[in-house]
């Protein structure tokens, strides 16, 4: 890891501190957090528990580790939230939020229903969807939300994003003052931290990250890293400690995350602020789920030409359904390219090292 830009300097408070809000948790990033905060909620993504102690006798054995782990965070933290939001992002999900209704009963709860498409009719639909999200908003606060507060709410996570876009652009293009672990903790951060302080953060660490770019030395084979929602970080200490340049990306924890902004300056009523919120979260980059896969693969195809990609690491959680079966065709169509693609399959906070490290090796010795 690298020592010389210590996160604590720019980060100093816990991503979970008590901020003397309520918080309500939610898991997929078609979660439209500016109307949890418009209610004066505090969003907090539920990472997952490392250990789980008895989230494993809800599930069957191939279910997603995440969705295990996302299981144990619940529990665990239950207590300590207003409400939880769930989106119907995977089958999976929705039996994860069936358990919890069923079994976590004196915690709110609300399934976002997110169409796959991405038409006039389809954000219309969503419209009406968000309208029933705040409705169970508005309903843990016990009043209404206002045109204005969903304004601020939507303009401060604006902001979030630009400002991580551009430590993004800066860390993919820039000098190595800041190594792969700790982009992603960063990355990490964004999705539970307190917005406000996360900007301040972030724009003192951009100011820093400014002088060393463009001065990126090559260490090895330019690499774009695709997965679904990893959070490893014995895995991303692995790539921080060899000799590769990640060079973009495409993650439920990064740029399907900041990319695109809702833009709602020249609105002022509910309707169409919400039509504004819609149309960011359905045309924002897409998961494997939602994504027309010709089109992903066409942007990946773009991302590959413009930063001169050498080789792809396909990440993905085991039993993911979605990715596994959008993989073979990616692999096909990148092969036309003459693009290499290492695929690991991994548990979640749960893989062998040695055994990841050694097919990494060999990988990046093929390049």
């Amino acid at each position: 890891m690298n020592r010389d830009i210590d996160l604590k300097d720019f980060f100093p408070l816990p991503p979970e501190k008590d901020r003397g809000k309520d918080k309500i948790g939610w898991f997929c990033t078609y979660t439209p957090e500016e109307l949890i905060m418009a209610g004066g909620y505090s969003p907090v993504r539920l990472m997952g528990e490392k250990a789980l102690r008895t989230a494993e006798s809800y599930f069957p054995i191939n279910f997603c580790p995440y969705l295990k782990s996302g299981w144990q965070s619940l529990m665990d933290s239950a207590g300590s939230l207003s409400g939880a939001v769930f989106t119907n992002s995977c089958d999976g999900m929705r039996r994860l939020f069936d358990i919890a209704e069923h079994y976590l009963k004196g915690l709110p709860v609300f399934m976002l229903d997110v169409p796959r498409r991405t038409d006039r009719e389809s954000i219309d639909f969503f419209s009406l969807k968000l309208e029933e999200m705040l409705a169970f908003i508005e309903g843990l606060r016990g009043s209404t939300i206002s045109p204005p507060e969903i304004a601020d709410s939507a303009a401060l996570c604006d902001r979030k994003r630009q400002a991580l876009a551009h430590l993004s652009d800066l860390f993919f293009k820039g000098g190595r003052d800041l190594d792969i672990s700790q982009y992603y903790r960063i990355m990490e951060l964004a999705a539970t931290a307190d917005a406000a302080d996360l900007i301040s953060g972030i724009l003192s660490l951009n100011s820093c990250l400014k002088q060393a770019a463009g001065e990126k030395s090559a260490r090895g084979p330019r690499i774009m890293v695709i997965g679904n929602f990893i959070t490893e970080e014995k895995l991303w200490d692995l790539l921080s400690e060899m000799d590769l340049e990640l060079v973009c990306d495409d993650l439920c924890i990064s740029n399907r995350y900041y990319e695109k902004q809702v833009g709602t300056a020249a609105k002022t009523n509910r309707k169409d602020l919400l039509s504004a919120i819609a149309l960011r979260y359905l045309t924002k980059p897409a998961c494997m789920r939602m994504a027309d896969t010709g089109a992903k693969i066409e942007d990946f195809k773009q991302k590959i030409r413009d930063r001169g990609v050498q080789g792809v690491v396909f990440i993905s959680l085991k039993f993911c359904d979605t990715v596994l079966y959008s993989f073979p065709l990616i692999r096909k169509e990148l092969a036309a390219l003459k693009i290499p693609v290492l695929y690991l399959e991994i548990e979640y906070n749960n893989f062998s090292e040695g055994q990841v490290k050694t097919r990494l090796q060999a990988f990046l010795e093929m390049i």
